[in-house]
């Protein structure tokens, strides 16, 4: 998952995508993703505008919530 940059709304308006592929190259260096919208639209875009998604992998404070 990842969050599609747009210099017009704030980072918590960004719309989100699935990326689906990266585009390689002649160089051997990945610049372009496609991807896919919830709407289930394929859309290319450049590595700098498409952050990844941070997901929480469960930390101290979540073992502590479980345990009360």
């Amino acid at each position: 998952m990842a969050l599609l940059q747009e210099d017009v709304r704030s980072r918590h308006m960004w719309k989100r995508a699935l990326i689906q592929q990266p585009i390689e190259r002649q160089d051997g260096m990945i610049r372009t993703f496609v991807l896919r919208t919830p709407e289930g639209n394929k859309i290319t875009r450049l590595i700098q505008l498409v952050n990844p998604l941070e997901f929480d992998q469960g930390g101290e404070d979540v073992e502590e919530r479980l345990s009360s």
